[in-house]
């Protein structure tokens, strides 16, 4: 989450890219663990939904070759773990599944590897394969009409060029593969961004000097702008669901949202270091006394909704 939610590319976008992309690799290289614990209650609600968008597992089933799926910024693993459980937990007449995360970190598919590991000593199953590779979103390092299902869970507001992502999501499927990604609502309705963002605006610096520029974060939480880029890629039975239910249950006060951001993130990452010592304090003392009034003192949790956007690449 950047400190506006709207900063665009501009400039030069070559060396943009680069900056924006060594800051994102450096930020979840230290980032990964925080993320895991601060995020990843919030994040693992929009799983079901992403799954099911992006075809997976298959209605059909019965096939010779195994479905696969690919996940793309795995991060922690969440949804792997979540796409192996739908196989142990279901009776399926798929005969195999053949799993793949993928991530620009090592740290975080170490992570990833070892969640999916201790999930499949405690369910041993021949019918999945799961593997890990590092590498860019923006040019899979896979063949043409690889994957049944390409999934991205809050990835793609990380990504320089997102629109990348989708053509290259659309090259690696399948025809008739679908894919599906989710991104957060806009912050005037996510209320833990929206209390960060009016902090740093009001008390704080939001301008912070040397932070490369990069998409807009919350571009592909307007329904409408989503459908479009999905179609434009070449996606048919384009779809877009909203996850408004959703709330931050482990997030218990201010000082709890700011450490999340601060250890957890990577543009407010740096934006919440590029501060004054003065405006840090102002910005913390800021954050506690929004979440106080959002939360009514502590009596519900921030609701924080999200967008799941999914197409079909043609037969």
């Amino acid at each position: 989450m950047p400190a506006s939610g709207t900063a665009a590319v501009g400039g030069d976008d070559a060396d943009n890219n680069a900056r924006f992309n060594e800051m994102e690799h450096r930020n979840w290289e230290k980032g990964f663990e925080a993320y895991d614990q601060g995020f990843g209650p919030l994040t693992r609600q929009t799983i079901p939904t992403l799954l099911s968008n992006a075809g997976y597992p298959p209605a059909g089933g019965g096939a010779e070759r195994p479905c696969r799926l690919l996940d793309v910024a795995t991060g922690p693993g969440f949804v792997l773990s979540a796409a192996v459980d739908s196989v142990l937990e279901n009776e399926s007449k798929q005969s195999s599944f053949h799993l793949t995360g993928l991530d620009i970190t090592q740290n975080f598919l170490g992570l990833a590897e070892e969640r999916i590991r201790a999930q499949m000593q405690r369910r041993p199953s021949d019918q999945i394969k799961v593997d890990f590779v590092e590498g860019s979103a923006e040019t899979l390092p896979f063949p043409d009409d690889s994957f049944d299902s390409v999934v991205c869970n809050f990835g793609i507001l990380h990504f320089f060029h997102p629109d990348a992502f989708l053509r290259e999501s659309f090259r690696v499927l399948r025809p008739g593969g679908r894919v599906g990604f989710s991104a957060w609502a806009p912050p005037v309705r996510t209320e833990g961004f929206n209390i960060a963002l009016t902090s740093i605006e009001e008390v704080g610096n939001p301008n912070v000097e040397g932070l490369p520029e990069g998409p807009k974060f919350f571009t592909f939480g307007d329904t409408e702008q989503s459908m479009t880029v999905l179609r434009e890629v070449g996606f048919e039975d384009v779809q877009s669901t909203e996850l408004s239910e959703m709330t931050w249950d482990n997030v218990k006060d201010g000082a709890m949202l700011y450490n999340v951001l601060l250890n957890g993130t990577s543009r407010t990452r740096e934006v919440l270091l590029g501060q004054t010592p003065e405006e840090t304090a102002a910005i913390q003392a800021l954050m506690q006394k929004k979440y106080n009034a959002v939360t009514e003192g502590g009596k519900r949790h921030l609701r924080m909704p999200a967008l799941v956007s999914s197409g079909q690449k043609p037969r």
